[in-house]
């Protein structure tokens, strides 16, 4: 269960889907060569942050009909087969235009490519984290915080009207963190920071060593253009008045 640029052996390749979803029951044929019980292969798996359980009630209709079973499902980031979406945002011309935009990214200094575990990770966490987490007070809220996977992104809208996409690009050593806020730029400043201190966390135990800087990049209708100012230089600029 490597990242999807490392090779796993060919007959488990079957496991791969558009959701990255396999069934807990599919794993036993994966570890037939251990005297591991079912249960306790799935926990090391969770523990170890290869996969998560994916509560079916959060699944989309089209979804559970897809993968109609009483079985538990597992959320595999590296086994994602869907290509990049055209348009996850799907904004109009004129949304575009009175939305508020921000684009981070974190960009490696010296490498050149992004660990395969480390873009894994991102992808796990936050899924778990932004995406899945909700309380029972939210139950009414729950079919609004949905998201679109694909191979190297994520997609997903909050309740409080701010979309944000996740991809990597690891040929450019990249992590991008684009956010578009229908709702004015107080719920973007409010849960941005905290998506970015999540990709943050996970470069520093994934790739501690590794040389990054953070950028800002204009958003011109709804996409990332070629202007860009460095965090901290927009830092000193700020505190020298």
């Amino acid at each position: 269960f490597a990242p999807k640029s490392v090779e796993f052996p060919m007959h488990h390749k079957d496991l791969a889907n558009k959701f990255g979803l396999v069934l807990s029951s599919e794993l036993d044929h994966v570890f037939e060569f251990t005297s591991l019980s079912p249960k306790l292969i799935k926990e090391l798996l969770i523990s170890m942050e290869f996969c998560h359980p994916v509560d079916s009630s959060l699944l989309r209709d089209e979804i559970r009909s897809l993968l109609a079973t009483q079985d538990e499902w597992l959320y595999f980031p590296s086994l994602v087969s869907q290509d990049t979406p055209s348009n996850p945002f799907g904004s109009s011309p004129s949304d575009v235009q009175s939305c508020v935009w921000l684009c981070w990214e974190l960009r490696g200094l010296e490498y050149p490519f992004l660990s395969p575990r480390f873009q894994h990770s991102i992808f796990l966490r936050i899924a778990h984290k932004f995406i899945q987490t909700v309380t029972d007070d939210q139950e009414s809220q729950i079919l609004q915080h949905s998201c679109t996977v694909w191979k190297n992104g994520i997609f997903w809208s909050t309740v409080h009207e701010v979309d944000f996409q996740v991809q990597t690009f690891s040929s450019k050593a990249t992590v991008q963190v684009l956010v578009c806020s229908r709702n004015g730029i107080l719920p973007l400043m409010k849960e941005a920071p905290k998506v970015i201190q999540e990709v943050m966390k996970m470069k520093e135990h994934h790739c501690p060593n590794m040389k990054t800087v953070s950028v800002l990049v204009k958003v011109k209708s709804g996409i990332p253009s070629g202007v860009q100012a460095a965090v901290s230089s927009i830092i000193k600029t700020v505190e020298k008045g």
